[in-house]
C-alpha cells in the first residue's frame, strides 16, 4: 500500500492548484482524477486578472485571451460599453487550462475514487484500482464530489444551471470584448467570451427558474451554431464547515462558487492556497485535523461571498428597477478596475449599496434586507 501525506480527489483548478502548492513545499501528495488528462469541461472560462497572484511562478505563462472591454445588453438594447487601458479579465479554454495546471504533478488519471475509511493515524482511500494511505484527504471533485457526499461536509443545496455552446469561426468580432446579456432570463444572465478561434456563448440562472424559463435562452441573443450543453453549478449559500478531522473540501466541492456571477475558478484556486497553508501547519505541528481551515476560510473568503449572495438577491429580482445604476459607465468601470487588480470586491460594493443615495437602490436594498436578507 502506497502512503502519502495528502491525497486529492479531483484534478480541476482546486485540486491541481493544491497539488502545485504542496509540490512547492515538498509535501508528498497524489491527485486521483477519474477522467483523462484532457477531460471535457463546460465553462465560460473567464478568469479575473488577479488569478496571477494565485498562480505558481512556473505556471503564469498560460494560454489566454485578454479582455479590456465590457458591454452590457438589456433585452436586445446595448446599454453601455466600457474600455479600459489594460486587461480586466482573461479567457481560457478550460480543457487546456486544467491540463496546464496539472503540469508536472503526480496524477493518476482514469482512476475512480470509491470511498475512504478513517483510522487512528491515517485515512485509507479506496479507488477502483487499489487502496492508498494518507494523513489527509482533500475533496476537489466539483459539484459531484464524492468526498463531500461521504463526509457529509458542504451538502449541495443551492444550484444554478448553465447552458453553453462553443461557436467556431475564423474571424472573431470584437476579440477583446466580454458581452453580458440581461433581461433574457429571470434570476440569471447571458454571456459571450471570445477565444482564439471560437467564442463561448452561454446563459445561467437559479435551477428552479432555469427549468421553467431559461432553457434555450442563449439562442435568444446568439444564433451561432454549436452544441449546447447544460451543466449544474453548486453555488455558495452561506458559511458552513468545510473540514472535519483529516478531511477538507476545496473549490466547488465546498460550494465555493460566486453566487452573483456563478464564477468558480478564482475561488477554487484561492481555497486551494488557504487549505495548503493549513495542511502545511498541521504536518509541521503534528496535528491530526484541519480544523484551522474552518476559521481561515471565512476570514479570507466567506464574508466576500456572503456579500455577493446579498447583492445577488438585489441584482436579479430588482433588475428593472436598478438597471440604470448597474449599467452606468461609472459602476462598470469601477467593477472592471477592481477585477483587473484582484477579484474579491463584494464587501466594497455592498458598503456602497448600504450608503447609497440613489432611490431605486435604496428601495431594493430595503426590500432585500427586510424579506430576503
Amino acid at each position: 500500500m502506497k502512503n502519502y501525506s495528502v491525497i486529492i480527489i479531483g484534478g480541476g483548478p482546486a485540486g491541481a492548484t493544491t497539488g502545485q502548492y504542496l509540490k512547492e513545499k515538498d509535501i508528498d501528495y497524489l491527485i486521483i482524477e477519474k477522467g483523462g488528462s484532457y477531460k471535457d469541461k463546460v465553462c465560460a472560462g473567464g478568469i479575473p486578472c488577479g488569478v496571477m497572484d494565485l498562480m505558481p511562478d512556473n505556471l503564469k505563462n498560460f494560454e489566454k485571451v485578454e479582455y479590456d472591454t465590457l458591454s452590457i445588453n438589456y433585452k436586445g438594447i446595448l446599454e453601455s460599453k466600457v474600455k479600459l487601458n489594460k486587461p480586466f479579465l482573461y479567457g481560457v479554454d478550460r480543457i487546456k487550462f486544467d491540463h496546464y495546471l496539472r503540469k508536472g504533478l503526480n496524477v493518476h488519471y482514469n482512476e475512480k475514487f470509491t470511498g475512504f475509511t478513517e483510522e487512528k493515524n491515517k485515512i485509507l482511500v479506496r479507488t477502483d484500482k487499489t487502496t492508498y494511505s494518507a494523513k489527509f484527504l482533500v475533496g476537489a471533485g466539483g459539484v459531484g464530489s464524492r468526498v463531500s457526499i461521504l463526509s457529509g461536509l458542504a451538502r449541495k443545496k443551492r444550484f444554478s444551471l448553465g447552458e453553453e455552446k462553443e461557436v467556431f469561426q475564423k474571424n472573431i468580432t470584437e476579440p477583446t470584448t466580454v458581452k453580458l446579456f440581461l433581461g433574457y432570463n429571470y434570476l440569471g444572465y447571458g454571456w459571450i467570451f471570445p477565444k482564439q478561434d471560437h467564442y463561448s456563448a452561454g446563459s445561467g440562472a437559479l435551477q428552479k427558474y432555469f427549468l421553467s424559463s431559461s432553457k434555450g435562452t442563449v439562442e435568444k441573443f446568439d444564433k451561432g451554431k454549436g452544441e449546447t450543453k447544460i451543466y449544474p453549478i453548486s453555488i455558495w449559500g452561506g458559511e458552513e464547515p468545510l473540514a472535519n478531522g483529516r478531511i477538507a473540501l476545496a473549490g466547488e466541492a465546498g460550494n465555493l462558487v460566486d453566487p452573483l456571477m456563478g464564477a468558480g475558478i478564482y475561488t477554487a484556486m484561492l481555497s486551494a492556497k488557504l487549505l495548503t497553508r493549513v495542511i502545511e501547519n498541521a504536518l509541521k505541528n503534528g496535528k491530526s485535523d484541519l480544523q484551522e481551515y474552518n476559521k481561515l476560510l471565512p476570514d479570507e473568503l466567506g464574508e466576500e461571498l456572503n456579500c455577493a449572495l446579498l447583492l445577488s438577491k438585489m441584482f436579479y429580482p430588482f433588475l428593472p428597477l436598478i438597471k440604470n445604476v448597474i449599467t452606468s459607465k461609472s459602476t462598470m468601470q469601477q467593477a472592471m478596475e477592481s477585477v483587473s487588480s484582484g477579484y474579491i470586491l463584494y464587501k466594497t460594493f455592498y458598503r456602497k449599496v448600504q450608503n447609497t443615495k440613489k432611490i431605486p437602490v435604496k428601495i431594493a436594498y430595503f426590500l432585500v434586507r427586510k424579506f430576503a436578507g
